[in-house]
């Protein structure tokens, strides 16, 4: 149940970020143009994921931010609140309460703002722009907290760069 929250909240997310650049670089044609794309064509539209964050406005991606963190925490919430109704006991909420923050730390380990920068600094590299937004938050989290990741990311970029050649 959580996890399909938490799918649905991140796909509604992607949906509305383009959406939102496209209005916000050419008005409400552009949001049409999105919409009544052609069927062969959106794989490109929805491709570009680094174009998209680059073009988003520090409050767009703060906006990108708070919805994640809300995923977790309804990931959490109901992750918690599943655990505690199968013990078939009163829950104490000072569990309940240390489990949510565990699961949220463990789930959102850094502050929000360096998370963003993270990824700003990642997607400045078009290499990047096909990673989309849910996997590289991963890397901006190893990237925050400096930990290694850039064999990950070259192994990446090579898969999808091989799947977007065999696309064509």
């Amino acid at each position: 149940m959580a996890r399909k929250a938490l799918f649905i909240v991140l796909i509604l997310s992607l949906m509305a970020v383009p959406a939102l650049a496209k209005t916000k670089s050419s008005g409400q044609a552009g949001a049409t143009a999105t919409a009544t794309a052609p069927a062969g064509q959106n794989n490109r539209i929805f491709a570009d994921f680094g174009t998209r964050w680059n073009s988003m406005s520090d409050k767009e991606r703060d906006a990108f931010m708070e919805g994640y963190i809300s995923a977790l925490r309804l990931l959490c919430t109901n992750s918690v609140m599943t655990a505690a109704k199968q013990t078939n006991k009163t829950p104490d909420q000072q569990e309940i309460a240390k489990q949510f923050n565990t699961c949220m730390t463990a789930n959102f380990p850094f502050p929000p703002s360096s998370v963003k920068e993270a990824m700003s600094a990642l997607y400045q590299e078009s290499a990047n722009n096909h990673i989309p937004f849910d996997v590289m938050i991963g890397f901006a989290f190893e990237k925050a907290g400096n930990k290694p990741y850039e064999d990950d990311l070259a192994k990446l970029r090579q898969d999808i760069e091989t799947r977007l050649k065999s696309d064509k």
